[in-house]
């Protein structure tokens, strides 16, 4: 087990002699007593003076250095890169397999970073840095969580499924164009075909997404993630629709309808369509967080226990996060609507599991912070998949 609070970063004195690198940090800061969900958001450091939503960013760590790409099974070696314009063509534009699975999984290429979550009174402070060794200061909380499998930070890029998941066969995981996304499936059942497609492969898990969460706050300054960017497909939908919907739509795509696919940092349906489990989070009987980095399982069996997340069970708009490098944004008090703070719904139940995202019906309950900690190991809905990652 890695003692995470033996590892926050830059407790060290700061090297002497000339810095042979300039780094950048982008934050924001939320105010967690503002109820609206814009407003109450304000960059920090290097963001400050940037614009929210802004296609400035596309050219800025950590944006410009998200790739899509197919990733061979089972090695997790890159085969090529895609047009971000259009996922069908190779970055050359000739002709790419995005459908049969022969030349890899869809997937999104994330490169190591460190991020910061920290509550400080009434405000939590988001950030990210490029410093691969970033010097702690009295408001952020450095770790690179979303790179780590073994050793803090031993990994230098995180692939997450740029697709819902669709079982190939029933035996693995796949992240293809064109597909039925597969649900009705435990959480287990998702866990073992992902991991059927070879060693570091997953499905999505706790501090990848958190990491995803903390981009989304920095490049659109806004809690409201449905209309900074849009619904998502979530509307009066009667059932889920198949994945690449999105593939022409570049790596940021959203619309007011709900009836179409978005588009976040390349991964479409980061919310809508499909809820998604996510792994290496169990809430106890106890009612303490539990998160783990590898060795996912049911019931949180030597995760790391982050402490108590609430006194009883709680499900309603979320208001205000945990707020912590380790706690991210599972919730911690649920006194929102679906048009202040946070502006997603969320739970928090005794002794159960996660699913991220909201689903093809949710409304305006699903975006960008919908984490329902509420499931047992062994739900199954016809509204719930699963997501690839590989780590």
């Amino acid at each position: 087990m890695i003692d995470y609070d033996s590892f926050i970063l830059g407790r060290a004195s700061a090297p002497s002699g000339p810095v042979p690198e300039t780094y950048q940090i982008y934050g924001v800061r939320i105010d967690n007593t503002n109820s609206n969900p814009e407003t109450g958001v304000i960059y920090t450091d290097d963001a400050e003076g940037m614009t929210g939503g802004s296609s400035t960013w596309d050219t800025l760590f950590p944006f410009v250095n998200i790739k899509p790409c197919l990733l061979n099974n089972p090695a997790g070696t890159v085969n090529y890169y895609l047009n971000p314009a259009n996922y069908a063509q190779k970055a050359d534009l000739s002709a790419a397999d995005i459908t049969t699975g022969a030349d890899g999984d869809v997937m999104i290429e994330i490169p190591k970073m460190a991020y910061s979550m920290k509550t400080i009174g009434n405000y939590l402070y988001v950030k990210v840095t490029n410093n691969p060794n970033p010097l702690n200061a009295v408001d952020e909380d450095w770790c690179f969580n979303a790179h780590t499998r073994s050793a803090f930070g031993d990994k230098e890029k995180l692939y997450v499924g740029a697709y819902l998941g669709w079982t190939d066969g029933s035996t693995k995981l796949r992240s293809l164009s064109g597909k039925a996304p597969t649900a009705t499936q435990t959480i287990g059942t998702f866990r073992a075909r992902a991991q059927a497609n070879g060693t570091g492969y997953d499905q999505m898990a706790f501090y990848p997404l958190t990491l995803l969460q903390c981009l989304y706050l920095i490049r659109y300054k806004n809690r409201d993630s449905q209309t900074a960017l849009g619904r998502g497909f979530v509307d009066g939908n009667s059932a889920a629709t198949n994945t690449g919907g999105a593939n022409t739509r570049g790596m940021y795509y959203g619309e007011a309808t709900g009836k179409q696919q978005m588009k976040f940092a390349g991964i479409e349906d980061f919310w809508g369509n499909l809820y998604y489990w996510i792994d290496g989070l169990f809430y106890n009987a106890t009612r303490n967080m539990l998160t783990a980095f590898a060795s996912f399982n049911d019931t949180g069996s030597g995760y790391t226990d982050r402490g108590q997340g609430a006194t009883s069970d709680i499900g309603n708009y979320m208001s205000v996060s945990q707020g912590t490098s380790a706690t991210g944004f599972i919730a911690k008090t649920v006194a929102g609507s679906d048009s202040t703070y946070f502006c997603d719904f969320a739970s928090l139940h005794a002794s159960r599991l996660p699913a991220f995202g909201g689903h093809f019906a949710n409304a305006s309950g699903a975006g960008a912070f919908r984490l329902r900690l509420a499931l047992s190991a062994a739900d199954v809905y016809s509204n719930l998949g699963g997501r690839l990652m590989f780590l």
